[in-house]
């Protein structure tokens, strides 16, 4: 019997900062993700809304799976993928991105991040009296193509996806088939924010869910309180 840890990145292993690049994997909690790499009983897998490379190189760790984009693309030991059907959603995308940064560029705090086979427009450093006028461009932008995207919420991101019928949850259910070789492996799929939701209804009644921070309304079975707890967690995968 082996576990099988699905972690979200952003709010999960790292805190939620101001600019996704700022958030950076501590040396001593990178050991940690490393001994657990190592143990014959673990399998891991990150499980992030970045871009495939973004993560990969975030994380920096050779021997772990990982799934950018919301699972959409996702590479380690053995395997490669990129959902066949999201390639042609990419000149929407880009469609999008284009009009988002001529319509929002007098508005500052926005960061609008083109990861090719999805889009994300932060407004964490945005005045709050932008908000409304932000969400309202956002909105008309989108609606013409509305047919070919589909929007999700984070924790003050708007995300713009290919309108298919995968996400994070599919594609752990995808991984663990992939990769499990025994009845008895357990999945356990610890994440934050409202796209990990997919993942917890996914894994429900196969193994452990679990959701860092607030967890009123949330599909998770478990919560823990925050980053520290979530290594205090891991940590204990190791005894």
């Amino acid at each position: 019997m082996k576990y099988f840890l699905f972690l979200d990145y952003d709010g999960t292993l790292t805190p939620i900062v101001k600019r996704p690049e700022l958030a950076i994997l501590s040396k001593k909690r990178k050991v940690i993700l490393k001994k657990l790499s190592r143990s014959p009983k673990l399998t891991i897998a990150i499980i992030s809304g970045r871009k495939l490379a973004d993560v990969k190189k975030t994380v920096g760790l050779n021997n772990i799976y990982y799934a950018g984009n919301h699972g959409f693309e996702i590479s380690g030991p053995g395997i490669k993928l990129v959902h066949p059907k999201a390639q042609k959603y990419k000149p929407y995308l880009k469609q999008i991105a284009a009009k988002l940064k001529k319509s929002l560029k007098n508005i500052s705090g926005i960061i609008i991040e083109d990861k090719d086979l999805c889009l994300s427009l932060h407004y964490r450093l945005a005045k709050s009296k932008d908000l409304k006028k932000i969400k309202t461009i956002f909105n008309r932008t989108i609606k013409p193509l509305k047919k070919h995207v589909k929007i999700t919420f984070g924790k003050k991101i708007l995300e713009v996806r290919p309108k298919i019928n995968w996400h994070k949850g599919k594609a752990v259910l995808w991984l663990f088939k992939k990769l499990s070789q025994n009845k008895k492996d357990i999945p356990i799929y610890i994440g934050d924010d409202q796209t990990d939701e997919d993942a917890f209804k996914a894994l429900r009644k196969k193994g452990l869910t679990i959701r860092v921070g607030k967890s009123k309304g949330s599909r998770a079975q478990q919560c823990l309180k925050d980053i520290d707890s979530v290594y205090t967690f891991l940590l204990s995968m190791l005894k």
